[in-house]
């Protein structure tokens, strides 16, 4: 996972929003979720405290930081995403939903 290097601290927070809000999004937090998140924010070296500043980031303004980014660079999150909704080992319809409609 080398995108951490690729994206600003602002950026990773908009992923790791996103991310929270596909791990939500079928009202069941799954332990695998749990530990996909907590090694996304192992790579990206983000401290319990930067957490509270991830709170702040909401849909328009994660994707506004993300659609910047390159082509190669989105498709590497959008995989990171479906990750997330996969790793529990069903891809819920409201967390695929999530990730389709970021138009990123």
């Amino acid at each position: 996972m080398n995108i951490s290097e690729q994206l600003t601290k602002s950026q990773q927070y908009g992923v790791i929003s996103i991310l929270i809000k596909i791990m939500e999004a079928d009202g069941i937090i799954d332990p695998h979720e749990i530990n996909f998140i907590n090694e996304v924010l192992k790579v990206f070296h983000i401290s319990e405290q930067e957490m509270e500043l991830i709170d702040s980031f909401d849909i328009p303004k994660s994707v506004s930081e993300l659609k910047v980014l390159g082509r190669n660079t989105k498709e590497s999150i959008v995989r990171l995403f479906v990750g997330m909704a996969e790793c529990d080992g069903y891809a819920d319809p409201r967390e695929l939903d999530i990730i389709y409609h970021l138009g990123i």
